[in-house]
């Protein structure tokens, strides 16, 4: 995958993300969700050259599946500590925020490799 398609897959991802965040009055679930989506943002974006590889013979089907578990598996990766100022609600908002991350970074992909017509 080229520099070009990587920043444009980055940009869409990003964009799907702020769009999902909760506009909601303020909850210590609601800012943890706003904060897991962040923190998958930041790391997909970290990551996107070293785990976006390109194969021209690879089956379109199969590319969109290694990619989604490969996104997953960075973002199973990530240990949340909990600092002084999380509540037990924040910590879980985050945790929802990645199982979020999980969906849109699937409609960014599946959108990519099978544009609508």
């Amino acid at each position: 995958m080229d520099q070009q398609k990587i920043k444009k897959t980055v940009r869409r991802f990003s964009d799907l993300i702020e769009r999902n965040k909760d506009g909601r009055a303020y909850s210590d679930y609601k800012e943890g969700i706003n904060e897991g989506l962040e923190m998958a943002k930041d790391t997909f974006e970290e990551n996107a050259e070293k785990f976006i590889s390109s194969s021209p013979d690879e089956d379109p089907a199969e590319k969109i599946q290694n990619l989604q578990d490969r996104f997953n598996l960075i973002i199973d990766t990530i240990v949340v500590r909990k600092k002084p100022n999380y509540s037990q609600d924040h910590l879980e908002g985050i945790y929802e925020g990645f199982k979020k991350s999980k969906e849109l970074f699937g409609e960014c992909v599946n959108e990519y490799y099978n544009p609508p017509d």
